[in-house]
């Protein structure tokens, strides 16, 4: 028995969110049988466009915080927000790089513009807290109106790289992903395709990882069940 995977990707997100463009460099090499269950939920996640999200929230999180902190250094021009790290916060975690935020989705009182792309830019923009460092790399952008949802964005933590290089072409309540791929790196890449739709009860779909082999996966009330095509490898059926 294994245990399922949560779908990471948020259902406001899909919500909002029509021919698929998009393109990847990621060729289909990654051999996931050589894998441990640990590093497959991950690249399923990342499948998703989970990280862009996780950045985007943890940017955000600088927006107004509760107690006001120095670090990292904010700076607005525009409809733009720079910030830079190269310091400890308060509670004693360190920031590393930077990051700048060209129209973004909610900061104070920037006016957000719904008829521009959202752009993130990361630029080895790290946490580090107790001996554990996470950090980003890489462009996340969110277009008019959540049409579009493009990464190519690097992401170092748990003891992994993975690189997400995800387009999902998004109209009503569905997204199409297609023309996309994850990597992890040093092990290979798996190109990546389906389509993921926001209901009720959460998130419903599937898309498929094919690299060596390949991975099926299905999503139902956004809960993630898996199967490595050709074993008996897998997660538990979502109920």
């Amino acid at each position: 028995m294994f245990e399922r995977t949560c779908l990471a990707l948020t259902i406001a997100h899909l919500a909002a969110c029509g021919g698929i463009g998009g393109s990847t460099d990621i060729e289909p090499t990654l051999r996931f049988a050589d894998l441990d269950d640990t590093e497959i939920s991950r690249l399923i996640n990342a499948a998703s466009g989970s990280e862009g999200f996780q950045a985007q929230g943890q940017l955000g999180a600088f927006e107004d915080p509760i107690d006001p902190d120095p670090c990292p250094a904010i700076a607005i021009a525009g409809n733009t927000v720079t910030i830079t790290g190269g310091c400890t916060t308060l509670d004693e975690i360190t920031i590393e790089g930077s990051a700048k935020l060209t129209n973004p989705t909610n900061w104070g009182d920037l006016e957000y513009d719904f008829g521009d792309d959202s752009i993130y830019e990361l630029s080895q923009f790290a946490y580090v807290q107790q001996g554990t460092r996470r950090s980003y790399d890489g462009v996340f952008r969110i277009g008019s109106g959540y049409g579009e949802l493009d990464m190519d964005l690097t992401v170092d933590s748990f003891g992994g790289v993975v690189r997400s290089d995800i387009f999902m072409d998004c109209g009503g309540s569905s997204c199409t992903v297609g023309n996309s791929g994850v990597e992890l790196v040093g092990a290979g890449g798996a190109r990546v395709s389906g389509k993921i739709v926001a209901t009720q009860g959460g998130a419903s779909g599937s898309y498929t990882l094919e690299g060596v082999d390949t991975v099926k996966v299905t999503i139902n009330e956004s809960c993630v069940s898996w199967k490595l095509e050709g074993t008996d490898r897998g997660s538990s059926p979502c109920r």
